[in-house]
């Protein structure tokens, strides 16, 4: 039996160890790419820095030197947008969140009015461009950070509220109740009580939000022009050169791009993996 159980376990672990090559070998790809020159590039695969090719940091000369003006702004637009949307999505979902979790109303109830939160992701993005670009025509946000800002929100809000709404609902409610009695109204309730609580949830549900805004493309590719162009929507024009495509250059920028989501998702990991199994454990 132990012969069998340790047999297994090898198996186990050789099986998680090639599913993590498969899986890492793509990002590994993506940084010996951003090192190497054009002729590394269009010649023979190479997979070894320094034993098939030799690394160079021209790639890097071309995003922070020769163009940083023309790359920085994509950069700045995505940081911009991606924040301030899922900000204002945050404060206005939770808030709306709390209040379906907490207070009874007529009609369908919190529940049908929950579910008619979440339908509105039900609609391709597709199905609605074309709306938003002859709104955004007459009201002067084309090709403006306001404009992708607004997009995004509108778009997030319905997943925060549904979100949520299940954690606020998987807080004691006896823990309100008594900071009440206690003499706390029902705001300082929701600010001193309540949001420290729910700050896992909070913290997952504003990374999702976030890298959604912060990958989007089709808002980005339909509403912006040169202006408010974005991080995806940048890497696409890198693709679209008179000389080909630059393959280093467009590996570098992407490997900058994932940098932000990277660090942000291991700087709150613990408030990350709280927030997302805290339903599972009611």
């Amino acid at each position: 039996m132990k012969k069998q159980g340790r047999a297994a376990l090898v198996v186990s672990y050789a099986v998680l160890i090639l599913w993590t090559v498969i899986l890492f070998f793509p990002i590994y790809w993506l940084v010996i790419t951003s090192f190497k020159t054009a002729v590394a590039v269009s010649g023979m695969p190479t997979y070894l820095p320094w034993v098939d090719f030799q690394p160079g940091l021209h790639a890097f000369e071309y995003i922070f030197v020769s163009n940083r003006n023309m790359v920085a702004r994509p950069f700045l637009n995505s940081t911009v947008t991606a924040l301030s949307s899922s900000a204002v999505a945050l404060f206005i979902g939770s808030m709306a969140g709390y209040s379906l979790a907490r207070f009874r109303f007529g009609g369908p109830g919190s529940s049908g009015i929950a579910f008619a939160f979440l339908s509105q992701r039900m609609f391709p993005t597709a199905v609605l461009i074309i709306p938003f670009l002859l709104m955004y025509r007459d009201l002067g946000l084309l090709d403006t950070r306001q404009g992708l800002a607004i997009a995004y929100c509108g778009f997030s809000v319905p997943f925060v509220v549904w979100v949520m709404r299940d954690f606020f609902l998987g807080l004691p409610v006896e823990v309100e109740e008594s900071a009440m009695i206690d003499g706390c109204s029902r705001l300082d309730v929701l600010t001193k009580v309540v949001l420290p609580l729910s700050a896992p949830g909070l913290v997952a549900v504003f990374i999702l939000i976030m890298i959604g805004a912060w990958n989007e493309y089709l808002f980005s590719l339909v509403l912006t022009f040169s202006e408010a162009i974005t991080i995806p929507l940048f890497l696409q024009i890198q693709t679209q050169t008179t000389l080909g495509t630059a393959w280093w250059n467009l590996s570098a920028i992407s490997l900058i791009a994932v940098i932000p989501v990277v660090v942000a998702g291991l700087a709150l990991e613990r408030y990350i993996t709280r927030g997302l199994t805290f339903g599972a454990i009611k």
